[in-house]
This record gives C-alpha cells, structure tokens and sequence, in this order.
C-alpha cells in the first residue's frame, strides 16, 4: 500500500510541475477597419445593452437569458450571459474614454474559467474607424496547457465580434458575410479533375481563382463540360503555420479528361454550414461549424477530407453574392440530423 501511495504521489507531483511549464497567460487582440463613423461604432460597443447585436458569444444560442445592469453605457456597467450550450460569462465597463478607448473586466463561467481584462481602441481613419479589441489574463491552473488553444479562439471569436459589428454600422454594399447552419446532408460520390495548391492561406483565395481558371481552360481545350460545382479538398491544413494543402476541383462525371489529375470524393454524411458573401469569412466560417458541431455533440469523421463547394463561381459576381458551403464528414451515427438556421 505504501509503495502505491508512493506512486500516486509522485504522479500528482509530476503533473503539477509538468502544468507549471505553462503561464497559461492569454494575450489576444484582433484590429479592424470599420467603414463608419468613430461616433457610431463607439456608441455600439459603449452601451453593453446594444451587445446583444453582435456577441460572437451568442452565435450558437441567441436566446440565452441576459442580465443587464441598470446603467449599461457607463463605469460599472455589466452584461451577464448564462447559455445552456453557449456557455456564460460576464463583462463590466471600468473606465470609458469617448470615442477613444474602453477598459473592462472579462469573467467566463462556461466553457472555461478565465478571468481578464479587456479593452477597446477607436482611432479615426480617413472617415472610417480602426478598432482593436483585446484581451489579457490567466486562465486556470487545469487549463494552462491548452492556453495557446483557448488563445487562438478567442482570437477567432474576436474577428467574429468585430465582423458583425462592422455589419450593422456598415453601407450595404461593404464587403460583408453570414452564415447559416444546414446541418448533417448526404455528400454524392464525385469524380472530379484536380491540381494541387500548398501555400499561405493568406493567398488561398486568389490561388483558387486562378487554379479554377487554369482547370477550367484545361477542360474547355478538350471538350469536357463541367458536371457540377467547383470544389476545394482540403488534405491538410496547419494553422499554427497558417498554410494549407488542398485539392482544387471540378467535377467530371463520368467524361475523361488527359493531362490531368482525377480524384475521386466518396459519399459520405456532412455536417454542412453555407457562407454568403466575402470569402474572408471563411477562416470563421469553419471555426464556428466546429463549434455548432461541438455543441449539438455531431463527432467528425477524421478519416475524410472536409470540403467547400462554390455554389457560385469563385470569379463571378459580387463578392457579397458568393454562397459557399462548407462539409465536415461526420460519422454515420449522429444523434442531431435537423438542419438549423
């Protein structure tokens, strides 16, 4: 029994100096220009009542009970969220500057308790406003080797938050996005000609436009029409890096094509999320299909590739126009199956 208590106590030594490795500190700031007045953008995110507009924390559960202070526009404010899948936290102004910075203090719950202080600064730029949400803390000791992670998400849910901010002050024809959640579809078998992209995914948009062009003229020299929708296979995508390696492609159906290479997509069940508009939402795009798919409890199939699928040509039309949906392959057995909005 000693010898046992020996070991055991010398686990959990071992593992509080391996967790003691990591601060667990979180450093996150996401900037954006908004194409808006300082004023207005200022006024939306100074008065914590107008949040419920725009928090990225309410995406999967925008009728989570909130709790509001009396005074929601000034020091001392609060805005308390408490979602049964979103999770809950609080935020509460400290000190507000007009039209040039906030500070505020961050309190989450759920998923993960953290607390921290945030802060907020509006710079005017030409008539439009830059605008850099950011935040610092600690999160709690269990969680410290994950603190990269939940930094990396938060970093995302900030671009989210700062996106739909711009939506609502912006003019209608900004370049802007939404998504929608269609849930778990069936994926046809498609057979379809493809070239090979690894690089930034910084330059991932133009890489397509100009592979499709290249795939497409390819076919045209040899009479092959298109059988359906361009596609992007993405075969592996390193986001610490921030680069990827995926398969363009355009279907075939069942025409042969020479010169070049042909890939076959095997059917399969997808958890499917549409993006309308810019394709600089599609980096969000996918981290919130992972997060729905999370909180609806939907396990991905690791063994399949995930998609997207241009239901609009990529060199086509406005870029408010494009629709994109995006494919996780899900394991056949999957206790949600209705589509959600």
């Amino acid at each position: 029994m000693s010898t046992l208590l020996f070991v055991g106590a010398f686990c959990v030594v071992a593992l509080f100096v391996y967790m003691a490795r990591y601060s667990g500190r979180l450093r996150v700031a996401q900037t954006r220009i908004i194409d808006a007045p300082i004023g207005e953008v200022f006024a939306r995110v100074s008065d914590l009542a107008r949040w419920c507009e725009w928090n990225p924390w309410l995406e999967h559960e925008a009728d989570a009970p909130v709790t509001l202070s009396g005074r929601t526009d000034g020091a001392g404010g609060s805005y308390s969220w408490q979602g049964v899948r979103a999770g809950a936290g609080t935020i509460e102004h400290r000190s507000l500057l007009a039209s040039q910075s906030i500070e505020q203090r961050l309190r989450f719950r759920n998923p993960f308790r953290f607390h921290g202080r945030g802060s907020w600064k509006f710079s005017e730029r030409q008539g439009k406003t830059e605008v850099t949400w950011g935040l610092r803390g600690r999160i709690a000791f269990p969680m410290r080797a994950f603190a990269q992670t939940v930094q990396g998400t938060v970093g995302l849910d900030f671009r989210y938050g700062l996106d739909r901010l711009a939506r609502l002050v912006e003019p209608a024809d900004a370049p802007r996005y939404s998504i929608a959640y269609l849930g778990v579809r069936d994926v046809a078998a498609t057979r379809y000609a493809s070239i090979t992209h690894r690089g930034p995914l910084a330059g991932l948009a133009e890489a397509m436009r100009k592979g499709f062009a290249a795939l497409r003229q390819s076919l045209a020299s040899q009479g092959v029409p298109s059988a359906g929708e361009a596609i992007a296979v993405y075969v592996n995508t390193n986001i610490k890096l921030r680069t990827t390696v995926c398969h363009l492609g355009i279907p075939l159906g069942d025409a042969e094509a020479g010169g070049v290479q042909v890939r076959d997509l095997p059917a399969h069940r997808a958890y499917v999320v549409r993006l309308q508009g810019s394709y600089a939402g599609l980096e969000v795009a996918w981290y919130q299909a992972m997060q729905r798919m999370r909180i609806e409890n939907i396990e991905p199939d690791l063994r399949l590739t995930p998609f997207e699928r241009y239901v609009t040509d990529p060199a086509s039309g406005r870029a408010n126009d494009n629709v994109t949906e995006l494919h996780v392959p899900v394991r056949q057995s999957t206790p949600s199956e209705r589509p959600r909005g």
